[in-house]
Formats: structure tokens, C-alpha cells, sequence
């Protein structure tokens, strides 16, 4: 059965986050410092609007919009000018590397994210709070609030020496900027912002997801903070379904790996030209674990897309007679048997062999009853302007590898490996390449020789080979969501929906996309899952159909299928 998921007063002009300077804001008259995170920015709205309103006013993806709804002060507010803004919209938008127009005049305020001391991420709200020392200091409130633009909302009915006021466009500055202002003249007990935190736990319960960076980074390794490919807010679309294949062409699955519970009852072994597939090597696994580890099992590492079905195709990837055939017969192999996407994290310019070519052309034309199989390979570790083969087929998808710190993987990037991924023509995205917390063969036999469950793992897995599979995942989450695509569409969405990260120029039309930007190092950009799969929700139409607390709805013209 097919899934379907459904400080200064401010210029509201184009407005790209760039770096700033920290800021600070006072709590029990010490300063907390708070460092600039250029991810999101925080907007409200006059009124209440939908989704798609927010996305025209703001001119952006309707993928950049991460959340959004209607503000209402608290029931414990005790009101002293009743507003407007009890209908006013707030919403959280993505704005890394991309402009945000913020010059509609139904846009109240702006204010951007920070990280705090301890790393966490914070957003700056419209409000802050400010505390006068006795009852009589009232009028000063009022009078401070006057003259810097800013209005007292009202005072907390618990605790009535504190009072709540809100920013707008009109105020001297934002919510940080204007809390510290009232604090440091000296005559209130205390003022301090809104600052907002996601309090909710990790979004799955895998023991070591924590230290899985490419999904969600923290910080690890000494990386850029949000520097992943969006695997949380993915995985609320889809997980993928299991009708849904991928293939790895590579050292052969544990079938009975713990945390490999989906391996698809098909597999082939290329050497002997059988079935079922033999563990010939640990480098399998570990792709495996990437694509598909079971999540939110309380075990082990989280998998892109752990709903999909895995398919093992064994090889020994190493010298050998006749290597290029068998890995050709592994391709042909897995698309005739149903695979939607093949993974190859292997490839090399003294492998270049015309049926190799034949093998990825037939697939990528007449895989998925003529859809099409979608092909990633991975393009090497030699750190050289030119991709390997046969990841320089045009037909597939070429994947370079990225630190932790939004950089090419090079000898000299942030995490210390003394490698670096291939770039240059070709290329066609980057995805996390370096210390990989990944799957491994069990107990002893693996790259992680530690007896026991804990042998199960591997943290340190690199590679263009590592990068590979968080591609074949986001394509399998894709497929998953809409199975109708096309190999070039499904290409497409990788390629259009990207993180331009770096300190690079990426040029319109450079690459073989004509109408998106490419650069060398990069390709057409980093990875990202959410982004991909979210650009292609089977349904259109407004973000909330309906406000009430009851009611019976029914949507139609519903796509087929879902």
C-alpha cells in the first residue's frame, strides 16, 4: 500500500541575516551572552493570516516557513490597553543564506535567533518583561515606554510587579535591545526578553543520535550549529514506506543487524551471481545504517529514512577478475528487481567501462516500469578537481562531502581528518561526509572491534562514501511521498532544493541544471532532506482549513493514491 503524509529601530527592507557582533541581555544583574545564529528569524503579523499569505508577503519557499501561528496574550495578563494584537500572527522562518523580504506593512516586528552559552537555540519574540520595584514606580513604565515606541501590554496577576510590553516597527529597537534598555537606567528591579526554546526532547529516542551531527547539529566536533540536513523536521512529513526500495551495491547487509530491521527479503550476491547476498566486507553496513538504521527504537543510531526497504547487493570491492562485470550485474540486478534509487559509495577512474555506463543508463530510463531508478554514486577522497567514475556518468547523481562547519571536506577543514572530497564538474551535491555515527557488522567484526553491543556501532565512518547515502535516503523519502515522479524530477527536487553553504559564488547555470545556481566546490549545495520532500506535498491549498474546536471536514480532488 502506498504512504502518503500529508538595536536600533529596524529598516523592513530585503533583509539577509549576516554576523553580528554578541549580544547580552541581564539576569540577576549579569550578563548572558548570547551569539548570533543566522538560521531563523522570528516575524509577526498585524493580523491573523495563513501559510501561503505569510510566504507572499515575505516572497519566500513555502519550505522556508518553519512555523506559524496566531498570538494571543495569556489569560494571566492583567490587560491595560486592550489590542489588536490578540489577532496578530507570529512565525519562525528560515533564512539562512536566503533574503527575506520584511518591507510588507502588515509585518509589526522582526528579531533574529541566537545560541546561548551553553549552545542551546533561542528566538527573540516581540516581548519583553520588565519589574519596577514598588507599586508607585507604575508611571515610570509608562513614561520609559513612551518615549523609546514600545507598549505596556499589562501585568502579570500573580506576580503584579511585573509587566509585559511589546515591540513593534515603531520602537527604538527589538525586544533584547529595548529589555536591557529599561534595566540599565536603573530604576526597575529587573527587565529581561522573550526569549523562546523548542523545550521538547530529541526527536527520536536513539541511544547515539545525539552525536549524529549530519541529522541534527549541535555543535558536535566543533561544528556550525544547524548545520545538517534537516532530518527532524523531514522526518514529520515521512519516515519513507516500505514499498519503496533501495539497493546497496556494496560489501553485502547483516540480515540480522538489530538495528537493520527492514532488509527486503531479495538480495544477490555479484561474485557468485546468486542469491541471497554475503557479507564480504564492513563497508555495506555502514551505508546501510545511513539509508535506513531503525529509529526511535531506543537503540543505536537513527536512519534517514527508516521506513524504506533496503536491498542488498554484495561485492567484494576490491582487486579481483572480472570486478566491472559483477558490479554491472549488481546494478541490472537491482533495478529489474524493483529498486526505486541504487546506492554505489564506490567508483574509480580505472573502473571506467562502457557496461558499467549501459548498466546506470538502463536503469535510470527503464527502471520503476520507465520512471526511472535513481542513481547515486559517490564522486572519491582524492581531493582533486575532477569526480571519479562512475559518478561522472551524467545520469546519476554526483556526491561530494561537507564537515560539520559548512566547508568542502579538504585536509584542512574543521574536523581534523586529513582528507578531502573530490569536487569540480560533475558535481552535483555535497552531503555530510565525515565522522558519520553509523551501523556496524556486530560485535567484533567490524571497523568498532568492541565485543558486545557496543561493537555494533561505528562513529568515525568517512568518506564521499558516508556522504552517498544521506542522498539515496532523501531520495527514498521523496519517492515515498509522491512514488509517480520521474528519475530527472526526483533529480530535480535534490538539486533545487539545497543549502548554498560556503563562502562560495554559486553561478546561474553553471551546472547541468540550467535554470539553478552551481559552484565547483559545492555542486548545486548541501543536501537538505526537509527542504526536498517538503516540496512536494501531494496537496495544495491554504495551511488551516479550518479554526473551530469540532466540526467534519472533507478534502477533495485528492491526488490518486493517497
Amino acid at each position: 500500500m502506498r504512504c502518503k503524509l500529508l538595536t536600533i529601530l529596524m529598516a523592513f527592507t530585503f533583509f539577509m541575516l549576516n554576523a553580528q557582533e554578541n549580544q547580552y541581555y541581564w539576569y540577576k544583574g549579569v550578563k548572558q551572552i548570547l551569539k548570533p545564529f543566522d538560521g531563523k528569524i522570528y516575524v509577526l503579523f498585524n493580523e491573523q493570516i495563513d501559510g501561503q499569505r505569510i510566504v507572499n508577503n515575505l516572497q519566500i519557499r513555502k519550505e522556508q516557513l518553519i512555523s506559524f501561528s496566531y498570538y494571543s496574550p495569556s489569560a494571566t495578563i492583567e490587560l491595560i490597553i486592550p489590542r489588536k494584537m490578540n489577532n496578530a500572527t507570529w512565525a519562525v522562518i528560515e533564512s539562512n543564506m536566503v533574503q527575506v523580504n520584511l518591507s510588507s506593512q502588515e509585518i509589526q516586528y522582526h528579531a533574529p535567533f541566537f545560541l546561548t552559552s551553553g549552545g542551546a537555540e533561542v528566538g527573540l519574540s516581540h516581548l519583553f518583561y520588565v519589574k519596577i520595584k514598588r507599586e508607585k514606580d507604575v508611571d515610570k513604565i509608562h513614561e520609559i515606554a513612551s518615549r523609546t515606541g514600545v507598549e505596556v501590554l499589562g501585568r502579570n496577576t500573580f506576580m503584579p510587579l511585573w509587566f509585559i510590553l511589546s515591540c513593534n516597527r515603531k520602537s527604538m529597537g527589538n525586544a533584547l535591545e529595548m529589555a536591557n534598555y529599561f534595566y540599565e537606567t536603573g530604576l526597575f528591579a529587573a527587565a529581561e526578553p522573550d526569549l523562546m526554546e523548542d523545550m521538547l526532547p530529541q526527536c527520536v529516542n536513539d541511544s547515539h543520535f545525539g552525536s549524529q551531527w549530519n541529522l541534527r547539529n549541535t555543535g558536535q566536533h566543533g561544528g556550525s550549529y544547524g548545520s545538517d540536513i534537516g532530518f527532524c523536521a523531514a522526518r514529520n512529513i515521512t519516515q519513507g514506506c516500505a514499498d519503496i526500495i533501495v539497493a546497496i551495491v556494496d560489501h553485502g547487509l547483516e540480515m540480522n543487524h538489530p538495528d537493520l530491521t527492514n532488509i527486503h527479503s531479495i538480495s544477490f550476491d555479484t561474485e557468485t551471481g546468486s542469491s541471497p547476498s554475503i557479507v564480504r566486507g564492513d563497508h555495506g553496513v555502514a551505508v546501510a545504517g545511513i539509508i535506513g538504521a531503525s529509529t526511535n527504537n531506543s537503540l543505536g543510531v537513527s536512519g534517514v529514512a527508516s521506513g524504506i526497504a533496503l536491498m542488498s547487493i554484495s561485492n567484494n570491492l576490491k582487486l579481483s577478475p572480472g570486478i566491472s562485470f559483477k558490479l554491472a550485474d549488481g546494478i541490472n540486478f537491482a533495478w529489474q528487481n524493483g529498486a526505486a534509487v541504487i546506492n554505489n559509495s564506490w567508483g574509480s577512474n580505472s573502473l571506467q567501462r562502457e557496461f558499467i555506463d549501459n548498466a546506470i543508463n538502463n536503469a535510470v530510463t527503464l527502471g520503476r516500469n520507465g520512471l526511472g531508478t535513481i542513481v547515486i554514486v559517490s564522486v572519491g577522497n582524492n581531493n582533486r578537481n575532477s569526480i571519479n567514475f562512475p559518478s561522472s556518468n551524467p545520469n546519476v547523481i554526483a556526491v561530494g562531502a561537507v564537515s560539520m562547519c559548512n566547508q568542502r571536506k579538504s585536509p584542512s577543514s574543521c574536523d581534523g581528518e586529513r582528507w578531502g572530497s573530490n569536487f569540480g564538474p560533475g558535481l552535483d551535491v555535497v552531503a555530510p561526509g565525515v565522522k558519520i555515527y553509523t551501523t556496524d557488522r556486530q560485535g567484533r567484526l567490524g571497523y568498532n572491534t568492541l565485543a558486545g553491543v557496543a561493537g555494533n556501532y561505528f562513529s568515525q565512518f568517512n568518506g564521499t562514501s558516508s556522504a552517498a547515502p544521506h542522498v539515496s535516503a532523501i531520495a527514498a523519502l521523496i519517492l515515498s511521498v509522491n512514488p509517480l515522479l520521474t528519475q530527472q524530477e526526483v533529480r530535480f527536487i535534490i538539486e533545487s532544493s539545497t543549502d548554498k553553504i560556503g563562502n562560495f559564488t554559486y553561478t546561474h547555470g553553471a551546472g547541468e541544471q540550467p535554470n539553478l545556481t552551481w559552484n565547483n566546490q559545492m555542486g548545486y549545495g548541501r543536501v537538505n532532506a526537509f527542504r526536498a520532500v517538503s516540496s512536494v506535498y501531494p496537496i495544495n491549498g491554504p495551511n488551516i482549513i479550518y479554526s473551530g474546536s469540532s466540526g467534519t471536514f472533507t478534502l477533495n480532488n485528492l491526488p490518486q493514491g493517497v
